[in-house]
């Protein structure tokens, strides 16, 4: 970065890494040095990103703030550059906020040509600049030609021909003319002459001046370390949020350890404020992420958890250790070792009540008791290969596959029946443990095979799968149906009965199902991949629940809901054991031939969520995300409002208002007919008092009696039909749009303050306090104005136009929605984006604030409300999800060996390295 003393930044240089990574610090230097003043470090700041972008999703909170403090932008136009996703994006931000006169061309490689008659580039000739520039000029801009660049052996500003270059874009960032710059140049190299002329004379009195330049020194040096850290930090920041992006390589508990440590080491408020908005953007980048634990490669990727989620067994090459998944800690008694010197583990495998331990070796299983860590057998030593193997829920049998699918009895150790010469690697019992399913290869195909205990069992199922191998298999637990995932990332659900496919077949990974496991209701299904993700499905419908869980750097080999079906638990071959909040989605808003959900609103109680469409309004339980009431309405639902009470909901549609009371009936709201339609309602936050917009022009304060009739309290005229409403949370203020104005009346002040907007309004909302009024366009930007302001500020967030705004009860954030799939998370009076979620594959309709401020819901048109934790401390959160700190030699390694270690996260242990 050039623009390391906090100053504007004078220049933007945008540029391909790949096609000018060694001509860029050139340009860069040469536009700090030209015609700098001697008493000054440089003649411009230039900011110049050096971090490798291709991996992120957008551009870095650091790059939008450093395009909107630069006053000129630099390109350097290349065919690389030009179909550069990121150059691309840096050229919108300023398209949308400068003017073409502050955008200057410096060409590197390829070809630009103007075409007068069309007034624009000759895009059939033009390879080195973005399409996205047509029309943007509304003359033939001037262009420096540097192409002569890439065969000079020096660039520097004794090259007379790159001086010239050099001196031609420097001059409209100074405000002169090139000549008018080199005569400043030539005055500047007198000034230094005469400087050091006059340094020559001042030698005589060091002797008297020492302290007060020793003074100056230390001063200068204790900046120039707190540049040097500053840079530091910001270098951590980018490090971390470029390995956060790229959701396929995992190392996020490197980069949680990169921002604690940035945060850590942050000397002033600015750097220590983008230390905290990188921690919380971390944050919602995997807002499911509960806590990772690194177990180490000596624990392998063998896992088993106990019904109740509260222990979990974890085996590598030797003795299986027991683990607590809440705290990520060993816990327990150490299991007692084993006779057999055989040292490949192959599978481990609870007992329903959680007390028995079986861990299958090479050739022999071992049964211990979890309580005392007492072996109980060591059995099943046919010396024949182990590939899985199976406890039964009562802990009273082992079925072992590979070399043939045998059974033990775990008390006497003896083999029950003869093996069964089958050969596959896949082995489970039913929840009733009176069944076996496992497979068997087939003439390159698989068959799973569904089978009671007794050896001459002539109810046999047999499910063939003839052009794929079988990679997992699980039984729902009422024993109902079995899902089979397959190599090729394929899950369904099968009778185990009669072998039929149950509901669709469901499709996501890409690669292997390497596990599979159902909540305990059964009505949701979790699977591990190859390809690293965790993903959760609707058992009855076969639809996918939210986003896949991202996160593991290897493959993922385990994964099993705790008994609540809160969370998840996985392990990885990329040695870490993850907890992830599982409830990121309710359950789909309506069936698939139902139009898109429009409205939101949160039970105050936190009890239900209301989902309004043209059919009408669902209501969802908030904890499990069932459905609890289905209210048909023809005209269906344009917006809803639940009670401050959370007894009654308000509904608006086209043709009336209405209220419902969970266990009665709709009733429709009496207006006075002089009324005409309502475009808009809610409630206020007092009794039963709700406030509506009319086409006439009035907002109309009614008082709702227990039959839901309305009583006129008051009305004001604001002479256009009020389409979004909010109202403040001490119900003094409602703020109003309509089109493109709008305002807020004030039972205060006895008024209404006017506004216009410059574009359509899609959404607003008034704070808490009723201090600050935000809106949203139609043009995706959030506008802002504080109570006693004139002007609103505006901030680019969506690409498309904002949906819905909401603001948390607390005041310490508002969230937008947008037309572009995103929910943005904001501080008050934040200028730049704190947060984005990738909320949904569709518009979101709609978001609302759980009133404890902890929860966030999002309303998709993709027909699926989710809900999100909301991150009150970031940094915190983050030292949450990690069990230790980074070690000294990785402090070394990754942060800076010029600096002392400093603890990331209170409390938490040193890694050892």
């Amino acid at each position: 970065m050039g623009s390391g003393d906090g100053r504007r930044i004078d220049a933007f240089v945008s540029y391909s890494r790949a096609a000018d990574s060694r001509l860029a610090p050139s340009i860069q230097r040469g536009l700090t040095r030209l015609a700098r003043k001697w008493y000054r470090i440089r003649a411009l700041n230039v900011f110049r990103d050096q971090t490798d972008l291709s991996a992120s999703h957008a551009l870095g909170a650091s790059i939008e703030r450093a395009l909107a403090d630069a006053r000129f932008f630099v390109l350097l136009a290349s065919p690389a550059a030009a179909e550069s996703k990121w150059v691309g994006k840096e050229i919108e931000f300023w398209q949308r906020n400068r003017t073409s006169d502050t955008f200057l061309i410096a060409l590197t490689d390829g070809t630009i040509r103007w075409d007068d008659e069309a007034g624009d580039f000759d895009w059939s000739a033009t390879d080195a600049l973005p399409r996205s520039l047509s029309g943007y000029f509304e003359a033939e801009p001037l262009w420096q030609d540097l192409t002569w660049s890439r065969d000079a052996d020096r660039l520097s500003l004794w090259h007379g021909e790159f001086r010239d270059a050099v001196a031609t874009l420097a001059a409209p960032i100074h405000g002169s003319s090139k000549r008018a710059l080199d005569n400043a140049e030539v005055k500047e190299h007198r000034a230094l002459v005469l400087v050091g002329a006059l340094a020559m004379a001042l030698i005589l009195t060091l002797a008297i001046s020492f302290g007060i330049q020793f003074w100056f020194a230390t001063a200068e040096r204790n900046r120039a370390n707190a540049n040097a850290r500053d840079a530091t930090v910001m270098s951590a920041i980018q490090e971390a949020q470029a390995e956060l992006a790229n959701a396929e390589t995992g190392y996020d508990v490197r980069a949680y350890r990169r921002l604690m440590a940035a945060r850590s080491l942050a000397g002033k408020p600015s750097v220590e404020g983008a230390a905290y908005d990188a921690a919380l953007d971390a944050a919602y980048a995997r807002p499911n992420l509960l806590k990772v634990t690194e177990v180490g490669s000596e624990a392998g990727s063998l896992a088993a958890m106990t019904v109740d989620g509260r222990r979990a067994a974890l085996g590598g090459k030797g003795q299986p250790t027991l683990w607590n998944p809440g705290t990520g800690r060993p816990s327990g008694p150490a299991l007692e070792a084993r006779d057999t010197t055989d040292s490949g583990l192959l599978a481990l495998a609870f007992s329903r009540d959680g007390r028995r331990l079986a861990a299958a070796y090479d050739t022999v299983v071992v049964l211990w008791d979890v309580e005392s860590g007492k072996k109980i057998n060591e059995f099943a030593k046919d010396h024949r290969t182990t590939a899985s193997m199976a406890l039964s829920p009562d802990g009273t049998t082992v079925a072992v596959a590979g070399g043939g699918l045998r059974i033990w009895d775990t008390g006497s150790g003896k083999r029950l029946g003869e093996p069964l010469g089958v050969t596959g690697d896949r082995v489970v019992f039913s929840p009733d443990g009176r069944k076996l399913a496992f497979d068997a290869l087939n003439n390159g195909g698989t068959e799973v095979h569904v089978r009671g205990l007794d050896a001459d069992d002539a109810g046999e199922v047999v499910i063939p799968y003839p052009h794929d191998l079988v990679s997992s298999i699980a039984f729902a637990p009422d024993g109902g149906a079995l899902a089979v995932g397959t190599d090729d990332g394929g899950l369904q659900l099968r009778d185990p009965d009669s072998g039929e496919a149950v509901g669709r077949a469901m499709s996501g990974h890409q690669g292997a199902v390497r596990a599979v496991t159902f909540s305990a209701d059964g009505s949701r299904i979790a699977t591990a991949g190859a390809d690293r993700t965790i993903r959760q499905w609707n058992a009855a419908a076969g639809s996918a629940i939210g986003f896949p869980l991202t996160g593991h750097a290897g493959p993922v080999d385990f994964i099993a809901f705790s008994r609540g079906g809160g969370e998840l638990v996985s392990l990885g071959e990329d040695a870490t054991l993850r907890r992830w909040d599982a409830r990121n989605a309710l359950l789909r808003t309506g069936p698939a031939d139902a139009s898109a959900p429009e409205a939101l609103a949160v039970d105050p109680r936190g009890k239900k969520v209301a989902v309004g469409s043209a059919e009408g309004v669902r209501v969802f339980n908030q904890g499990t995300g069932a459905q609890v009431a289905t209210l048909d309405l023809p005209q269906g639902a344009r917006s809803l409002s639940y009670a401050p009470d959370g007894t009654s909901l308000l509904i608006v549609s086209a043709d009336g208002v209405r209220v419902w009371e969970e266990g009665s009936e709709v009733r429709t709201v009496t207006l006075d007919s002089s009324v005409g339609p309502v475009s808009s309602g809610a409630f206020m936050p007092w009794g039963r008092q709700i406030v509506v917009g009319s086409y006439a022009g009035k907002l109309l304060f009614e008082d709702l009696d227990a039959e839901a009739a309305g009583t006129p309290s008051a009305s004001i005229d604001i002479r256009c039909s009020a389409q979004h409403l909010s109202v403040s949370q001490d119900g003094m203020q409602v703020a109003y749009a309509c089109g493109d104005t709008g305002g807020v009346a004030d039972a205060k002040a006895g008024s209404v303050r006017t506004f216009e907007a410059q574009d359509s309004v899609t959404a607003l909302v008034i704070s808490p306090d009723g201090r600050t009024l935000i809106i949203g366009t139609r043009d995706g930007t959030v506008w802002r104005q504080e109570h006693d302001a004139k002007a609103f500020v505006g901030v680019g967030v969506h690409r498309g136009a904002v949906l819905s705004l909401a603001h948390s009860p607390d005041g310490r954030w508002f969230a937008s929605a947008g037309d572009d799939g995103s929910v943005v998370i904001h501080p008050p009076g934040a200028r730049e984006i704190s947060a984005r979620i990738s909320a949904h594959t569709g518009p979101v309709e709609a978001v609302a604030f759980s009133r404890d401020g902890g929860r966030l819901f999002s309303l998709g048109a993709d027909k699926a409300a989710r809900v999100w934790h909301v991150f009150q401390d970031p940094p915190g959160d983050l030292c949450e999800r990690i069990t230790y700190n980074m070690s000294e030699s990785d402090w070394k390694k990754w942060i800076s060996d010029s600096f002392d270690y400093r603890d990331q996260c209170a409390g938490k242990p040193r890694a050892h390295g």
